[in-house]
């Protein structure tokens, strides 16, 4: 006999929340304004986020936004799919980032489930015999390669079929750092790197990237550009953060906090709030503007780009924590993880992070508090 898997009623569920939070989405079950279907659908929302306050602004946020094709239904199933924290709060634009990101993660796992192997041999005749790490060579190591790196190497796939490239994983210092190779056609320098990625896209620094070269036995271009993305943009998030206080005190705003967790390879932004917390969700919400670095590869070297965007103001302080953190380039999302606290102390001008992973015990891993005007830590 075939065991069926239990799955709640909307009233079994609905009955798990605040009465407050309910009584409204059982009368407009019971009035026909909503179907069982999107009751379902928000109350997956609420289950992701933790957040069950906002569930009924949160279904009039969810039709507005279906309108505009936003996909936040999409976004709901696959973060729940994944075991993803949401937030009811994040703006149309952010909803379309998460979509990209998830979608992402959904094709890696696809690809980890598959057995495609690729035939590198034409690569693996030109590495030396022991390097510290190992050629790619099937879509199931492509597809961990992707997940446990976070980046999307998935669009890397049919070039490793086709034959045009080839994928390392490489071991440095504790890191892990996924290259790319080509092949040059030239018989004294038959391979080429055409690019290195560390986690979350992130590049390595010239010393790294010189050192890879070298255990590879590839000649390193004298006319390549730096790797490094903070190399003429050392303080890219301070800009942000130069940008955001103005519109922080001119709501006085006396504190902007946001903290963050992360463990068993996942990290997430938790919470933005403000000091004082009244009026908070319209003040967060309102359009700022920040710069956006990007970069494109392009014949041998790589072109930054820094554009002036619109976002929400939280949005705006999720990417200023999202940056700092790349720059301090401490691991707290793998393993047991970490967690931290950014704060933006408004009345003084100055931010302050501080990052602890976890151990046996917490242990503070970074702590610096920069003066935002002038960017002098303190």
């Amino acid at each position: 006999m075939t065991e069926q898997l239990y799955t709640p009623s909307i009233e079994t569920r609905l009955a798990l929340l605040p009465r407050k939070a309910a009584e409204p989405f059982r009368q407009l079950l019971a009035t026909g304004q909503l179907s069982e279907d999107v009751v379902g659908i928000v109350l997956d929302a609420g289950e992701q986020s933790g957040d069950t306050n906002r569930l009924i602004a949160f279904a009039a946020g969810y039709f507005s936004m279906r309108l505009k094709n936003v996909p936040v239904h999409d976004v709901i199933a696959m973060a729940r799919k994944n075991h993803r924290r949401i937030n009811l709060a994040w703006s149309p634009s952010r909803w379309k980032d998460e979509h990209d990101k998830l979608s992402r993660l959904e094709a890696l796992k696809r690809l980890a489930e598959d057995n495609v192997t690729y035939d590198v041999s034409a690569f693996a005749r030109h590495l030396p015999t022991f390097f510290p790490g190992y050629i790619i060579r099937t879509s199931r190591k492509l597809g961990m390669e992707g997940l446990r790196q976070r980046h999307c190497i998935a669009a890397y796939h049919d070039k490793l079929k086709a034959g045009t490239c080839a994928i390392l994983a490489m071991l440095i210092d504790g890191r892990r750092f996924t290259t790319e190779l080509q092949l040059t056609g030239q018989p004294d320098a038959p391979l080429r790197i055409a690019q290195i990625r560390t986690r979350f896209n992130r590049l390595p620094d010239d010393a790294t990237r010189a050192q890879i070269h070298a255990l590879l036995g590839i000649a390193q271009p004298s006319s390549a550009l730096s790797a490094n993305p903070l190399h003429e943009d050392l303080h890219h998030y301070m800009d942000n953060l130069r940008a955001v206080l103005p519109v922080l005190r001119r709501h006085c705003i006396t504190a902007a906090t946001v903290t963050f967790n992360g463990g068993g390879d996942e990290g997430a932004i938790e919470d933005v709030g403000l000091t004082p917390a009244s009026n908070a969700e319209a003040i967060l919400n309102e359009q700022v503007t920040v710069l956006q670095r990007t970069s494109v590869f392009d014949d041998g070297q790589w072109i930054y780009q820094t554009q002036p965007v619109a976002c929400t103001l939280s949005d705006a302080i999720t990417a200023i924590t999202d940056d700092y953190l790349a720059f301090t380039d401490i691991d707290w999302y793998n393993d047991s993880g970490g967690f931290g606290e950014l704060e933006i102390n408004v009345e003084a001008g100055t931010v302050l992070l501080e990052v602890s992973t976890r151990y046996e015990e917490s242990t503070t891993e970074y702590s610096a508090e920069h003066d935002i005007e002038t960017g002098a830590e303190l």
